[in-house]
């Protein structure tokens, strides 16, 4: 074979892959991973050029959950903790880590700040600053390209809707996108929530970024709390399912609800009888989206296993049956005694955390130094709620006592979101 000719040959396969836009469009929608997507279009600038037009970008969520990327601990100075190998999302969760600023120094002050809540990649700060203040300063931030709006106070006529009550327990949260947000998603625009629970009434602030401006809806309670409740609302536990936020408290057996989309509040009955010997943990339960539209309520039992029960929903509200145990879940086997706790859900997965036991022991030991207990490794899981299949997702070596599963595209997918 004459060189010429060996040139032809070698250059054919070449003028082969030049395939219309359209068709290298379908290819890359049915990559697995987004992971897999971002290492395409880095390869050539019209794969570049496909990923990163609004269509793609918008064909690709509709037929992808965002990868789970990390951890993002609350505390008063956030961290944040990627995958680790051998999790599937390690390699896009380290280009994350070094990408993103999760010190938040783009911002006046960063440790005045602490995080409060993350979703959709976008994170919410809170400080206190005056004492006076009805309600905190709140802040929404885009870590990975550094940008972040704060919010207007909360004007004194809208605050006066709790009546003096509540204040220091008030809880602001990020309001997800849905479905209905797919047009808008490009917008960068974002909605806040800051609940307050009061004695016969909860009253909710709702925040859009595409108005600027606050507004309050109040709901009346079928029921009061009780004042060993009410003077101990930061004990309610948030939880997000359906496009619904809840809400559990040690002490109350009702499950109350708000639909934030039907502007609509209300309460379910009672949660599950957990059947003796089985001792449930404070932080130990959660409310999880389950397949066919049902909600489920998984709890921490026994230390050692998780319960699963669940409910169906009908006509935008849950079914008044029973809750039906469904499976128990024995937790992964450790080298050493842990102690467990459920930290939350999101995107289809459920956060836990183990943590050596000799750490509550050293925590109280006030003899040794503060670098003693940081170094102690805690363990972060996810567990998959359609397969119900464990994955070590990362190591920390601070337990704290908040911490928010952080989920999002890799670049060029993960558009700024404010």
């Amino acid at each position: 074979m004459s060189s010429a000719t060996a040139r032809q040959v070698l250059r054919a396969p070449a003028s082969l892959l030049a395939f219309p836009d359209e068709i290298l469009e379908e290819f890359f929608l049915r990559l697995d991973a987004a992971a897999d997507v971002a290492r395409a279009s880095a390869a050539c600038t019209t794969f570049h050029r496909i990923v990163s037009t609004r269509r793609f970008r918008r064909r690709f969520r509709s037929l992808h959950s965002p990868p789970i990327l990390g951890v993002l601990e609350c505390a008063a100075t956030a961290a944040f903790r990627p995958a680790e190998p051998p999790h599937g999302s390690a390699r896009p969760a380290r280009a994350l880590a070094e990408a993103a600023d999760f010190t938040f120094s783009f911002i006046d002050d960063p440790r005045s700040w602490r995080v409060y809540d993350a979703r959709d990649r976008r994170v919410l700060l809170c400080r206190h600053v005056k004492t006076t203040a009805a309600f905190a300063d709140l802040m929404v931030c885009d870590p990975l390209h550094r940008r972040y709006i704060q919010l207007p106070a909360i004007p004194d006529d809208l605050a006066a809707a709790t009546g003096g009550e509540g204040h220091r327990d008030f809880e602001p949260f990020l309001d997800p996108a849905t479905d209905d947000d797919d047009d808008d998603d490009e917008d960068e625009s974002f909605r806040v929530i800051c609940a307050v629970h009061c004695q016969l009434k909860l009253v909710i602030f709702h925040f859009s970024s595409v108005t600027g401006k606050w507004r309050v809806v109040t709901f009346n309670r079928t029921r009061p709390l009780s004042d060993l409740s009410l003077g101990f609302c930061g004990m309610f536990l948030r939880h997000y399912a359906h496009g619904c936020f809840y809400w559990t408290h040690p002490s109350i057996e009702s499950l109350f609800i708000l639909d934030p989309r039907e502007v609509k509040f209300s309460d379910i009955g009672h949660r599950p009888n957990y059947q003796a010997p089985a001792i449930v943990e404070l932080r130990g339960h959660a409310i999880v989206e389950l397949g066919n539209g049902s909600l489920g309520l998984i709890s921490l039992v026994n230390g050692d296993t998780l319960q699963l029960y669940s409910k169906t929903l009908r006509n935008n509200g849950v079914d008044t049956e029973v809750w039906q145990r469904d499976k128990m879940i024995p937790l992964p086997k450790m080298e050493m005694h842990c102690d467990w706790n459920i930290r939350g859900a999101v995107e289809g997965y459920l956060l836990l955390q183990a943590t050596p036991r000799n750490y509550v022991h050293i925590l109280h030991n006030e003899n040794l130094a503060l670098e003693t207990y940081r170094s102690l490794e805690t363990y972060r899981f996810t567990l998959d709620l359609k397969t119900f299949l464990f994955e070590r997702l990362c190591m920390s070596n601070l337990c704290v006592g908040y911490a928010q599963l952080y989920a999002g595209f890799p670049p060029p997918l993960s558009l700024p979101s404010v």
